[in-house]
């Protein structure tokens, strides 16, 4: 290394010593410098610790800031995103919670639109309407059926209220008492038909639907529960008693009696099939009994009728 350079770097500790290495007071050229002295050498590790103890004093520094704007920017993205979701649409809020069904499950065993009996296409497609369950062979049906729906379930209606007028318990209104007419105002809600003593009752009906329903079922099992005509629960089979008290249940204006809880359920499932043992069992048991009856297709008819 060339004396020029080391006096760069070292001019304080070197100086003195190229001027000894001078060849008399009016020399021109140097000599190569001698070895550095320990002064030298003690220069450049005091200047190294410098460098160090500056670095290490401005390292906390240069964390602090790094962390300060990483969280402004994080705090910046979160206000960002929640100002976005204040300004959604409410078409792009979660879905809301489906309707519990009203009244009965569906009462028959065919398609409303293609007639076909329910289960021959895979598990029947269950859809509510108002809280109205109607269940469909296959998807395809559901437009036919929704394309025009009152009347649709107009269709519904009718089919109920002949299938389920037989079996009415009440010579009066469930809502006023009042004896019902020659022609009383019949209306079906919830897949049940409900007669009452005039139009201005459906009013009054529609405004505690739920209380009325149960007090009808409660008729129905009065009517039906002295006489009841199955011996066994039509879904497990079990004698009534060896599972615990019976329970009962009324679809269509029929009463059901099941052994325990998971009957109820199963009944609830297929309830055009356990219609029908009660229709035939109505029929052997009671003479000239008029009663709503499914056929093979769980078409519900009335007794008699050759439709």
């Amino acid at each position: 290394m060339r004396c020029g350079k080391v006096r760069q770097l070292h001019w304080p500790c070197c100086y003195g010593r190229d001027r000894l290495n001078r060849r008399g007071p009016l020399a021109t050229s140097f000599q190569p410098p001698l070895a550095c002295s320990p002064t030298t050498a003690w220069c450049r590790v005091r200047r190294k610790f410098q460098l160090k103890r500056v670095f290490s004093m401005q390292l906390p520094r240069r964390l602090f800031l790094a962390v300060s704007v990483t969280a402004l920017l994080l705090c910046g993205a979160t206000t960002a995103q929640h100002e976005g979701h204040q300004n959604h649409p409410k078409g792009h809020q979660d879905p809301p919670k489906a309707a519990p069904r009203i009244g009965d499950a569906y009462p028959f065993g065919t398609c409303p639109v293609s007639g076909k009996k329910l289960g021959m296409m895979g598990d029947p497609l269950i859809k509510l309407y108002d809280g109205r369950e109607v269940r469909f062979c296959c998807g395809g049906c559901t437009g036919k059926f929704e394309k025009n729906l009152a009347k649709s379930l107009a269709k519904i209606d009718a089919k109920i209220a002949a299938d389920q007028m037989p079996l009415y318990p009440l010579t009066t209104s469930i809502v006023s008492g009042e004896k019902l007419p020659k022609k009383p105002e019949d209306i079906v809600h919830g897949n049940r038909l409900i007669r009452l003593a005039g139009e201005k009752e459906k009013a009054a009906f529609l405004k505690a639907p739920a209380k009325f329903l149960e007090a009808l079922d409660k008729a129905v099992a009065a009517a039906q529960g002295k006489s009841y005509v199955l011996p066994d629960c039509p879904v497990s089979g079990e004698e009534f008693g060896s599972m615990g008290k019976p329970q009962d249940m009324v679809i269509a204006g029929r009463l059901i009696r099941v052994c325990c809880g998971d009957c109820f359920l199963d009944a609830e499932m297929a309830p055009a099939k356990y219609i029908a043992m009660v229709d035939v069992a109505m029929a052997k048991k009671i003479p000239n009994h008029k009663s709503g009856k499914a056929d093979s297709k769980g078409h519900g008819r009335r007794q008699g009728d050759g439709k």
